[in-house]
């Protein structure tokens, strides 16, 4: 799970060098059918037309969708703010599963996660700043990612054990590349041949953060594995000194500590009730 998150954080770290030139939208959407093309040369020979024939198809198209507007968004708000501030809003998807999941899933939450969970939202109030901050643009389109992951989370648990993990990465990437290729008639440009090194990276990294990323759920429960994606925001915040000379100041080192405290803390919880049931 480490691996996978400096992979992703190197990847988001490429991106924002490239949206002043190639649009999000573009960029997500090259990085979709990428993965999608990888992913089918992999799942292929095990898995024949499955792997372009998804069962399920609306469900997966949702999916998909939900995972597309996220990653959008994120890409967006990449733009106007750092790495770190981007990826910490982005962290609140596990907070917004905690919140939904009893009107979504069924499930019950206890007091003390619905206590964690609020602690999580005024870490994103804290980062906001309401009203005392010029341009919050930035942080409204990565709240709307935070949000949005948390729903495809929701969606991955709804699907979960339907098919084969190398599958759910295939269709995942191709309902997305689907669900963006109608926006491709309106913004295309052509992609300098300047970045075609670092699309290329794009791709290969979000290939392997997420090969990384599914194969570690293979070795322990995800309660377990779970709480390590945090690091991803260490790496983020490495990225942002190192690449872009930028740092979060105290205030939003706060928020990040009370959304990253509150995901550890249900995390916990859960990995708790899981012993209990067993």
């Amino acid at each position: 799970m480490v691996l996978a998150t400096a992979a992703l954080a190197s990847k988001d770290g490429i991106v924002k060098t490239v949206l002043d030139q190639v649009d999000p939208v573009q960029t997500l959407w090259l990085q979709f059918i990428g993965t999608f093309a990888v992913m089918a040369l992999i799942s292929m020979p095990k898995h024949g037309l499955a792997a372009i024939l998804p069962t399920s198809p609306v469900k997966q198209f949702v999916r998909g969708a939900l995972n597309v507007t996220a990653i959008s968004a994120f890409f967006m708000a990449l733009k106007y703010i750092p790495i770190a501030d981007a990826t910490a809003m982005l962290l609140f998807a596990p907070i917004v599963v905690t919140i939904l999941s009893p009107f979504l899933l069924g499930e019950k939450i206890g007091p003390l996660r619905i206590i964690a969970a609020a602690f999580g939202f005024c870490g994103v109030l804290t980062i906001l700043r309401p009203g005392f901050s010029d341009d919050l643009t930035g942080y409204y389109f990565g709240l709307t990612a935070g949000i949005f992951l948390g729903l495809f989370f929701i969606a991955n648990r709804r699907l979960a054990g339907a098919q084969h993990y190398l599958l759910d990465i295939t269709h995942n990437a191709m309902m997305g590349a689907l669900a963006l290729t109608p926006f491709m008639f309106l913004i295309w440009e052509p992609v300098p041949a300047s970045l075609n090194v670092k699309m290329t990276l794009i791709v290969a990294l979000a290939v392997i953060g997420q090969g990384f990323m599914i194969s570690s759920f293979k070795f322990a429960p995800a309660a377990v594995i779970s709480p390590y994606s945090y690091t991803m925001l260490i790496f983020s915040a490495l990225i942002g000194y190192f690449v872009f000379d930028t740092l979060p100041d105290a205030v939003s080192w706060i928020g990040m500590t009370l959304i990253v405290g509150s995901g550890l803390y249900i995390a916990y919880r859960e990995q708790r009730l899981m012993k209990n049931h067993k």
